[in-house]
């Protein structure tokens, strides 16, 4: 592809991919609202999560549903910055299209099934009627023991998902297509996908989702990276060129010398005085 279609093909999807990165930072805000775990007195975590599964069974479900759309609409949003970042030379290999599509799609799925799953194990806690003390959190560890297959689908899911969002954001920082801080932001919050922070995770990953998708529909403050504007990889501005402080470095022309003036001798550095003629001074 040329790089008038390139840019082209980033003008016509910039506005479905900044849509889909807002909508998906929406629902990852609404998703960490809609589930929050009551704290009761005299019982263990996990019990306790259990007992709040329970008693709100369907704003559980609602929960991980949103985060499961929220994911897939990921594979909008990482396609198009991984074009973005190769049509740049960013380094990004072919064969990592499959992992932008597989990722958020697998994620998503051990969601639905690790709620449903879930569900089940509170019903039948509650049913059992071991709530208290050391019995209560034995018992909640052993009905909390996954299957093979839904361990396997969330750790794939999860492990894909934190890539896309470390290894993008850092290579598309290398072309110019986000600011340094966007790079670093994407980065961590992937690292928070495995190794998750209460609500700061959901926090800050949408952050960064809103933010990226300002960045697709052109309303960054101040402006966007001249990389989207030529196509090539080009650094990102400082704030001090933004504003003009300091304008990029132009280089400079040797000065005309007249040829009919002799050249200029070179200037003698000076020797320092050894230690004979310091003491002679003295």
């Amino acid at each position: 592809m040329t790089r008038e279609a390139q840019l082209q093909w980033e003008a016509r999807w910039a506005s479905p991919a900044g849509i889909a990165a807002l909508v998906s930072a929406l629902l990852l805000l609404v998703s960490s609202l809609v589930f929050l775990p009551k704290d009761r007195a005299g019982i263990e975590p996990n019990p306790d999560l259990l007992l709040s599964i329970d008693d709100q069974s369907g704003g559980y479900l609602a929960s991980e549903a949103l985060s499961a759309v929220s994911a897939l609409l990921l594979c909008v949003v990482f396609y198009y910055l991984f074009r973005t970042v190769i049509a740049r030379g960013g380094g990004v290999p072919r064969w990592f299209v499959y992992l932008v599509f597989a990722g958020p799609v697998l994620y998503a799925a051990s969601r639905i099934a690790g709620a449903f799953a879930a569900v089940d194990l509170a019903e039948e806690f509650v049913d059992d009627g071991i709530i208290r003390g050391q019995r209560g959190e034995d018992h909640a560890a052993d009905l909390s023991g996954a299957g093979p297959a839904l361990v396997a689908l969330a750790t794939a899911g999860t492990v894909a998902l934190a890539f896309l969002f470390v290894m993008l954001p850092i290579r598309a920082r290398r072309v110019g297509i986000l600011s340094p801080f966007m790079g670093v932001l994407g980065a961590i919050a992937g690292a928070l996908i495995i190794i998750p922070l209460a609500s700061v995770s959901s926090v800050i990953q949408a952050f960064w989702l809103g933010a990226l998708g300002a960045l697709f529909l052109g309303k960054w403050p101040g402006g966007r990276g001249p990389a989207w504007e030529t196509g090539e990889a080009e650094p990102w501005p400082t704030a001090a060129q933004r504003r003009g402080d300091a304008p990029p470095a132009k280089r400079e022309e040797p000065a005309e010398l007249d040829p009919s003036l002799p050249p200029e001798p070179e200037p003698v550095p000076e020797r320092p005085a050894s230690r004979k003629r310091r003491k002679k001074r003295r």
